[in-house]
């Protein structure tokens, strides 16, 4: 048990089931409250959590354990603490956690009351719940706590979101694999036994998940929808969802849902049991054809068609909302009514009602494969009439694409009859962001194709909200003023101390962001000296290939985006400006030194590129960025020593090795 253990505390978390269940048994008895761990800085102190489980309620009895899990690596710690459901109404409360992370796995393990039997269950089961405790009490675990589990894990771990973020992304696409559209409370806030939908959609997909298998078949159901779901956010396991489609129909049919909340009525714990018949009689509707609704603009009436294509809701419309930099085609309101506005980029990005957004790239991608044969996407997108020489498509399922073309930077209205482009809110560099790109000379709908965000297209709104884009920081209005010149430094310093390794490094307020004021120097896999020697990294801090630069910050810190990156640009007065306020004013060849304006000291420290070989010292200072772009390449900030320009690359390959400057949480 001894070496299972430590496998698991140094970061295996791919089977968390088989981890968390090990970990159970590795806490330290000698501490109060079950809790181990090393003494120190604690981000929980003390705290008492409470809440319920719920499969049905878990019975008197069954185990509830605490892990402590980093927010940021999703490494599972040495800390742990033990409670255990105290009534068969399935509540709990662990005494005293304390936790050096905020972050926490909640895992129950008994048996339950099953809400299709009304009875005791004769196996038990174990579910999990990942939440982030700081600012909470209350922590219910469930049957949809557990299904977010492992895409929470991947989204963090493998593509670089925050926590927060990542939670956010995986409850809504849990919803969108039982067809369920909505925006709830957190999963870890709902209740089988209150009222309202968010608790009516936990209940429902409880009773689905359960439909029709005993104890062990259902763990066999959870397994299959991590392994299929983890990755893309879609629930591939067809054999599953097909089985399940069955049972509901059959339930409906026979009486099963009710029997059901009468079973959850006789336990006596709510007045009033949820509507879940509403979500279980829905799921497994055929898809693939367009299931249309409507939806009204609050803001200024307007009601649009909507259309659900596979597991998300569009708007089956342009939008037409009138907003600062948008337009009418040939500027006339005509157009507007019949085709919607079109948007410059940043104006696109606030666009949206509230619960829509812009969507992103690999939401568009979500779209063309659940579309069947992408070959056909732009086809099958497209409107019956209106095109080009008749070269009009089928609207297969209704999301009626209109040829309006768009607007140039220049003013200029081009491509009517032609072309339709739509904004992302996926940014391919820091002037250029990519669209979904539907001809009338082509069947396809291209993904790869990027335009200048000064140009003015289309905009479709996807339901739901997206965190990503509501912690979006606009850069037009971000600049602040110089705060260091030759002679005075005002600027707003700080001290940062890594309690990893105890190296201490200066920190610097711009604008809204506060950055490190030098590189990072915190030793990890794939992370070296220049020229492998140690002085370099004394002087310069360490050189990071992309995938250990996503986990190298210390917590309460965190690697920028590609967004967080152009806004420390637009802080310091533009890119055009930036690399000259933001440079060292010594170490750059050639006159190249700039004026440190801001107290962000960039020095020249080189690059390893991807066959070893360290260059550019002097003429060069790379930082990356958590932004992935490709399998090969990701974003990161350049600043060289012949330019005052600064870049923001996206094609700088994920083998090399550049600076990390961390940026507060």
């Amino acid at each position: 048990m001894r070496n299972v253990c430590d496998f698991f505390k140094n970061g295996f978390v791919a089977s968390a089931f088989v981890a968390i269940s090990f970990l159970a048994g590795c806490s330290n008895d000698d501490v109060a409250g079950g809790a181990s761990g090393d003494s120190g800085v604690y981000a929980i102190k003390n705290l008492d959590v409470a809440g319920v489980t719920q499969k049905g309620p878990f019975v008197t009895g069954s185990a509830v354990a605490v892990h402590g899990i980093d927010c940021k690596t999703m490494k599972i710690s040495d800390e742990h603490f033990e409670g255990a459901v105290k009534s068969d109404k399935g509540d709990f409360i662990v005494e005293d956690v304390s936790l050096k992370s905020t972050c926490a796995v909640f895992e129950v393990t008994g048996k339950y009351r099953s809400e299709i039997s009304g009875k005791e269950t004769d196996s038990k089961l174990t579910l999990r719940a990942l939440t982030d405790l700081e600012n909470r009490e209350n922590v219910n675990v469930n049957i949809l706590t557990n299904l977010e589990y492992e895409r929470v894990v991947y989204l963090v771990t493998k593509k670089g979101m925050l926590f927060a973020g990542a939670k956010k992304q995986a409850e809504k696409e849990v919803l969108a694999a039982f067809d369920i559209v909505g925006s709830f409370e957190a999963f870890e806030n709902l209740n089988i036994f209150e009222s309202g939908d968010g608790n009516a959609a936990l209940l429902a997909v409880s009773v689905m998940m359960q439909g029709g298998a005993d104890v062990d078949a259902l763990v066999n159901r959870m397994d299959k929808f991590d392994d299929s779901f983890a990755e893309k956010g879609v629930w591939s396991d067809s054999s599953t969802k097909t089985a399940i489609t069955e049972w509901v129909t059959a339930a409906a049919a026979d009486g099963t849902l009710d029997s059901i909340r009468k079973n959850v009525e006789s336990w006596g714990m709510t007045a009033e049991v949820p509507t879940f018949e509403k979500f279980v009689e829905t799921f497994g509707a055929d898809s693939s054809i367009a299931a249309q609704n409507t939806m009204t603009d609050p803001r200024d009436g307007k009601t649009y068609r909507t259309v659900k294509i596979g597991d998300q809701v569009w708007m089956a419309e342009n939008l037409n909302y009138e907003t600062e930099k948008s337009y009418c085609y040939n500027d006339s309101v005509e157009y507007c009514a019949m085709y919607g506005r079109f948007y410059e980029w940043n104006a696109a990005m606030r666009a949206c009602p509230e619960g829509w957004h812009l969507p992103l790239l690999e939401e568009f991608k979500t779209l063309v494969d659940a579309l069947g044969d992408s070959a056909m996407a732009g086809s099958k997108l497209k409107s019956t009439s209106g095109w080009l020489n008749d070269l009009n498509g089928t609207d297969d399922y209704g999301f009626t694409v209109l040829p309006i073309g768009g607007r140039s930077a220049s003013g200029k209205y081009i491509n009517k009859e032609w072309l339709a482009d739509f904004w992302s809110s996926t940014e391919s560099a820091v002037e250029f962001a990519y669209v979904m790109h539907v001809g009338a000379n082509f069947n396809t709908a291209p993904l790869d194709m990027d335009e200048g965000k000064y140009n003015a297209f289309s905009v479709r709104c996807l339901q739901g909200e997206n965190d990503s884009l509501r912690s979006y920081i606009f850069v037009e209005d971000s600049a602040v003023a110089v705060c260091k010149t030759e002679s005075t430094d005002d600027c707003e310093y700080g001290k940062l101390t890594d309690e990893r390794n105890g190296q201490e490094y200066k920190t610097v307020k711009i604008g809204k962001q506060v950055w490190m004021a030098e590189n990072l120097n915190y030793e990890t896999d794939e992370s070296y000296c220049y020229n492998d020697s140690a002085e370099y990294c004394t002087k310069y801090g360490r050189l990071y290939t992309w995938s250990a630069a996503l986990n190298a910050c210390p917590t309460g810190w965190h690697l920028p985006s590609q967004n967080e990156g152009m806004t420390l640009y637009y802080s310091v007065g533009g890119r055009d400006t930036a690399a000259k306020m933001l440079k060292s004013v010594n170490g750059w060849n050639d006159d190249g030194a700039g004026t440190d304006s801001f107290g962000f000291s960039a020095l020249p420290v080189g690059d390893r590129d991807e066959f070893n070989d360290y260059e550019n010292e002097g003429r060069f200072a790379g930082f990356w960025t958590s932004t992935e772009v490709n399998e090969r390449y990701a974003a990161h900030i350049h600043l060289f020593y012949m330019d005052d320009d600064a870049a923001l690359s996206t094609t700088f390959n994920k083998r090399y090795a550049y600076a990390v400057r961390c940026v507060k949480d």
